[in-house]
């Protein structure tokens, strides 16, 4: 319990080293950030250059095709959403937007751990996030995130990926399902592996969720999600999200199949 107070007093991020520039509570320097993600993408490291690449040019085009005040963000402090967030960012400030305002629906689950919603709190002020907070399930939540956004946004940024449940045949752009609010959903790292998304954490050393550190691989509400049972350690704790092995057991502390 004294480890997660302080995980909690430390605004829900990793107590793992992060970049210096990134530990400040005041708001990010969006350029700063263009430049470590715009030169990752351009490194010799394939592996992770080449989709970090793709996604800032979903990104770019997104911006370019529905503009900058009707594109938003779904943003639920997980793995996948902070990548997503710091890419979409790193691409304002390319296209000389380097203080925008970004317009983001947090839809919240019953019982949510305390570090997620310090996370996303502290994400707000950093990214200069205008956050709406809406209580689930998603299809209303995003409903009425809809009719109290003006203007209306025609499209959102979803941190899904290919791996996901239901995400098999997703492309970077897709219209939302019929009965469904209806806005783009745009996939930036819908190729991306549960490998290129720590890489990529670790690799700028990004602030991420805490809970990751404490064997968590996927998160929900404290009613289903559990430790990853792959990263049991002897000693009774539990390895860094980042350690797993097999990525096809992300999912292996949830009792449910979504995932962040």
């Amino acid at each position: 319990m004294v480890c997660a107070m302080q995980h909690i007093e430390n605004n829900g991020c990793t107590l793992g080293p992060v970049d210096s520039v990134l530990e400040t509570l005041d708001p990010y320097n969006f350029k700063y950030i263009e430049e470590t993600v715009y030169n990752l993408a351009e490194s010799d490291d394939l592996s992770l250059s080449k989709p970090v690449k793709e996604a800032l040019q979903v990104i770019e085009e997104a911006y370019k095709e529905f503009g900058f005040e009707a594109t938003s963000l779904s943003f639920n402090g997980g793995k996948d959403c902070t990548v997503l967030l710091h890419l979409v960012v790193a691409v304002l400030s390319r296209l000389g937007q380097p203080t925008s305002i970004i317009r983001t629906v947090y839809v919240t689950c019953l019982n949510p751990f305390p570090h997620v919603d310090e996370f996303v709190h502290i994400c707000s002020k950093r990214y200069r996030l205008d956050t709406v907070s809406i209580p689930g399930p998603m299809r209303e939540a995003l409903q009425k995130f809809l009719d109290c956004s003006h203007p209306k946004p025609k499209a959102i940024f979803v941190g899904i990926r290919r791996n996901d449940p239901y995400a098999e045949k997703l492309t970077h752009f897709d219209m939302t399902d019929k009965g469904w609010p209806q806005f783009m959903r745009v996939h930036p790292i819908v190729n991306w592996s549960y490998k290129n998304i720590w890489d990529f954490l670790i690799q700028l050393r990004i602030p991420y969720c805490s809970l990751y550190d404490d064997g968590y691989t996927s998160l929900g509400s404290m009613n289903n999600t559990h430790p990853n049972p792959d990263l049991a350690r002897k000693d009774g704790g539990f390895f860094p999200a980042y350690m797993l092995q097999n990525e096809s057991h992300e999912r292996c502390g949830r009792s449910t199949n979504r995932s962040v």
